[in-house]
């Protein structure tokens, strides 16, 4: 297994982890061998590109780097499809800023995960180790999906156990308020029947105080 990497491969690497586009960091590549338009323009396919480049096969710390990368990219586009999720494109228009801000943070954020992943990648080039990486937590309720942070579940997860909680508090409140509603004729009923045996039916209180009273 080659760690080692060649100036080509180093080069290349520095430009896929660039803040940038992926098709901005491989566009210096176009016309210049036999780069498919896949090549050039699909993250996926990177390490193919790295191999024509460099005329070898990418170095065990390119093929960790590209794993990386592809990961925080997944990561990522998540973000932005649950920041925009099913707005109307008049939902959108009304709060564009604050959804711009939320895209930017999620954008720089994978920037900083990418230049991480390049210290990591200069640093075993230059020891020849590649340190395996701890894959993250399963979800605790799928126990399949991977979670990253402090989330406990994935989003689909986290999605059905909030209907589930929602679910829930709506059918505790219907009960609550059906309780309610069969109580109060209940209350009713033995008000009148503790006045009735109070105070007797010919008795003076029973012509003086109307029924109304109580």
């Amino acid at each position: 297994m080659s760690i080692t990497a060649n100036s080509g491969e180093e080069w290349l690497a520095r430009l896929y982890c660039e803040p940038k586009a992926f098709w901005h960091c491989t566009r210096q590549l176009d016309g210049s061998g036999p780069y498919t338009f896949a090549d050039i323009n699909l993250p996926v396919n990177w390490l193919k590109a790295v191999a024509n480049y460099t005329e070898q096969e990418p170095s065990a710390a390119a093929r960790q780097l590209h794993r990386s990368v592809e990961a925080a990219r997944a990561e990522f586009r998540a973000k932005q499809e649950k920041i925009y999720g099913e707005r109307t494109l008049y939902v959108i228009s009304r709060s564009r800023e604050a959804i711009y801000l939320k895209e930017d943070a999620a954008w720089n954020t994978f920037n900083a995960q990418k230049q991480a992943f390049l210290r990591d990648y200069l640093k075993a080039i230059a020891t020849g180790i590649v340190r395996r990486k701890r894959t993250g937590r399963k979800c605790k309720q799928c126990n399949a999906a991977r979670v990253t942070g402090r989330a406990r579940y994935c989003d689909s997860c986290a999605k059905q156990r909030q209907r589930d909680s929602l679910r829930t508090s709506m059918n505790r409140k219907r009960q609550n308020r059906l309780l309610s509603d069969i109580s109060s004729p209940l209350e009713v009923v033995s008000v009148k029947g503790l006045t009735g045996a109070l105070i007797p039916k010919n008795s003076v209180l029973a012509t003086t105080i109307p029924e109304k009273v109580f």
